[in-house]
């Protein structure tokens, strides 16, 4: 199965040259896929977490406010 991610955040520092962007991937009836990736001018360090979903309804969470 491929995953299409979809980019949440994208920021750079100036002062230490530092860009971290982190993405989501749906997986379906199963949960998200958050990744986080961290590069450096010397180093490269990737962290991804699974959020489990509701099981095996289409929305996974429950919807803040709506």
């Amino acid at each position: 199965m491929k995953l299409e991610y979809e980019q949440i955040e994208d920021s750079f520092d100036d002062t230490t040259h530092i860009r971290t962007m982190t993405e989501q991937a749906v997986v379906p009836r199963r949960g998200v896929l958050m990744r986080t990736t961290v590069y450096s001018p010397h180093h490269l360090s990737v962290t991804v977490n699974f959020l489990p979903g509701r099981g095996s309804n289409e929305e996974c969470f429950d919807i803040v406010g709506g």
